[in-house]
């Protein structure tokens, strides 16, 4: 994986390589989005209705009659068909499971708000990942004494077998050891790697779908039995490990 990026970091007259210092490198940062913030208004405004549902012989019957039961004195005719619909959804999660769990934002409780746009709401979750990331990677340069030049521009290729980082992009070779040793410990270039993933566009040449789906594979045997493929031996179309 290759990653070309641009940084510089002030320099603090520390020329060290210190890991209680450094800032972990977090491939995805909370932040609170419209969706959360939704969902939010939706558990609170469902769990007070469970309340109400539970108070009826049979709750799930009750809310058949609300929402699908246009000849029940209880149906919400006051509602249009998608908002009744989630409603429905909504109360049945409460009802089977005392909590949520299905959200569906044409609730009438969201009527007179601008409609939800979750294309935009995940570039905006990017956007704020890239900040968050830059911002790490800025603070860990600085508290090592990391100093880049001015519109460098550096080239991380990371191994997604070993999450191994090489830099290129310099003849500084002084400052691609530097580097190197500092983001090659603990989980940062881990991190990274998933970072760049999420963050990828639909046309990434870097992760095609069958490419992506080999990663996962690859990962998920590594995670399941301790073998990396990439080190075991093929006879017959199977992998083979040394002991046969």
């Amino acid at each position: 994986m290759n990653i070309n990026t641009s940084y510089t970091a002030a320099s603090n007259n520390q020329n060290r390589i210190d890991s209680k210092d450094q800032s972990t490198i977090k491939s995805t940062n909370e932040v609170m989005t419209e969706s959360d913030r939704r969902m939010k208004i939706l558990d609170e405004k469902y769990e007070k209705i469970n309340e109400q549902n539970k108070r009826f012989n049979d709750p799930q019957d009750h809310i058949y009659n609300k929402y699908r039961n246009p000849y029940s004195s209880y149906f919400r005719s006051d509602l249009t068909k998608p908002e009744r619909e989630a409603a429905y959804i909504m109360e049945m999660s409460w009802a089977r499971n005392n909590k949520g769990g299905q959200y569906d934002f044409n609730d009438a409780i969201f009527r007179n708000e601008k409609r939800y746009d979750s294309t935009q709401e995940s570039v905006e979750k990017k956007i704020f990942n890239r900040q968050k990331v830059n911002e790490q990677l800025q603070d860990l340069f600085s508290k090592n004494g990391i100093s880049i030049p001015k519109n460098t521009n550096l080239t991380f290729t990371i191994d997604p077998n070993n999450f191994k980082l090489v830099v290129g992009g310099s003849k500084d070779e002084s400052l691609i050891k530097q580097i190197e040793d500092l983001l090659n410990t603990t989980n940062n270039t881990r991190e990274l790697f998933f970072h760049i993933m999420k963050s990828r566009n639909d046309d990434s040449t870097q992760f095609t779908p069958d490419s992506l789906a080999k990663f996962h594979l690859v990962n998920q045997i590594k995670t399941v039995t301790g073998y990396n493929l990439k080190d075991l031996s093929i006879v017959n179309g199977q992998f083979v490990t040394d002991n046969g």
